[in-house]
This record gives structure tokens, C-alpha cells and sequence, in this order.
């Protein structure tokens, strides 16, 4: 077997590709960098492509993120609710930001969150700086049209009351195993 000096090398070797396909064929995404449009474009190819091929069968989406674009999480979501198959959400390491809500989204009773994760909520964030100075009122409407929506899916999947979610998310709203699930965003700590 051939010895590797550093965790750079190891990733190279096909072997570890391997290792990632062999999951992805048992269902299973790995949600590990931000969220973006690219990412989300992935994820939801897979989501579609893995209920296309099987509408019975969970789905796993093992979380580890920073969070991300609020357009690339409702992109995320929507395909999450277009399916049919159940969605295994899972957060190793933290689910933070646009990770909390992809979490919080899985289907009731199958998202869990290992011990020692971390979640953190909170409402979407913007520069309103430079060129976006001159943005118009309408601009800063579909702004917080946009905020309210993200907060009623989170509020839809945690039990809360919009009321709860908006005062909860007008700061970073971090939490450990024990408080996510009181929160009502994961339902079983692994």
C-alpha cells in the first residue's frame, strides 16, 4: 500500500474518489463547502436524480457547512419539497446559517445531528454598500419579502411561531445538540 505523506496527496488517489461514489450510489450527499448556485445546482441534480430512480428510499444529506446564498437554499428546498423519496438530513461538525434551514427541512423524524455539532441561525445578511447605495425601495422590499420567506420555512419545520423565528434570527443565534433539537430543528442527537 502506498504510504502518504499529507492529506493532500491521500485526496488525489482514486481510491478516494472511489470511496465518494460508492456513497453517492447509497444515496448519500455530502454538503461540505458553502452554499452556492454551483452547490445547489449539484445537490439538487442529485435529489432529483436519486427520486427519479427510487421515490421510496431515504435520501441522506450529511451537512457540514457554513451556510451560504439565499437564492442557492431555496433553490435547495424547493427540490427538497418537489420530491417524493424522504430526505435524511444529518449535521456532522456544524449547520450554520442556510446549513440550519436545509437541516431543519428534512423530513420529520429523520434529522439528526451528531453530539458535539453546532447549529446557528439567523436572518439574511447583506452589504448594502457601494453601487447598491441607489437601490431603490423596491429593492430593499424584495429584500425583506425575501427574509420573511426564508423565515416561514424555518418557523413551517421547526414548530416555532414566525413571531419566535424573526426575534431568534435578528442576531447569530448559535446553539449545541441539545438546544437544536428543543429548537425543533433536528429531532433525534446521534
Amino acid at each position: 500500500m502506498k504510504k502518504h505523506n499529507n492529506i493532500g496527496s491521500l485526496l488525489e488517489t482514486p481510491r478516494y474518489s472511489e470511496c465518494y461514489t460508492n456513497l453517492a450510489n447509497e444515496r448519500m450527499i455530502f454538503l461540505s463547502e458553502d452554499i452556492t448556485k454551483d452547490t445547489a445546482s449539484s445537490i439538487s441534480a442529485l435529489l432529483l436524480y436519486y427520486d427519479q430512480e427510487n421515490e421510496v428510499d431515504d435520501i441522506s444529506i450529511y451537512i457540514n457547512t457554513n451556510g451560504g446564498d439565499s437564492g442557492a437554499l431555496t433553490n435547495i428546498y424547493d427540490v427538497m419539497q418537489l420530491i417524493n423519496a424522504p430526505i435524511k438530513t444529518i449535521c456532522v461538525g456544524k449547520a450554520y446559517s442556510a446549513g440550519a434551514f436545509i437541516l431543519a427541512a428534512g423530513t420529520k423524524g429523520k434529522r439528526y445531528m451528531s453530539k458535539h455539532a453546532s447549529c446557528m441561525i439567523h436572518g439574511m445578511q447583506c452589504n448594502v454598500i457601494g453601487d447598491n447605495l441607489h437601490k431603490s425601495e423596491l429593492y430593499v422590499q424584495f429584500l425583506k419579502d425575501n427574509n420573511n420567506a426564508i423565515m416561514q420555512i424555518l418557523a413551517k419545520h421547526t414548530g416555532k411561531s414566525l413571531d419566535t423565528i424573526v426575534a431568534d434570527c435578528k442576531q447569530d443565534k448559535f446553539m449545541d445538540s441539545l438546544e437544536t433539537r428543543a429548537y425543533g430543528i433536528v429531532d433525534h442527537i446521534i
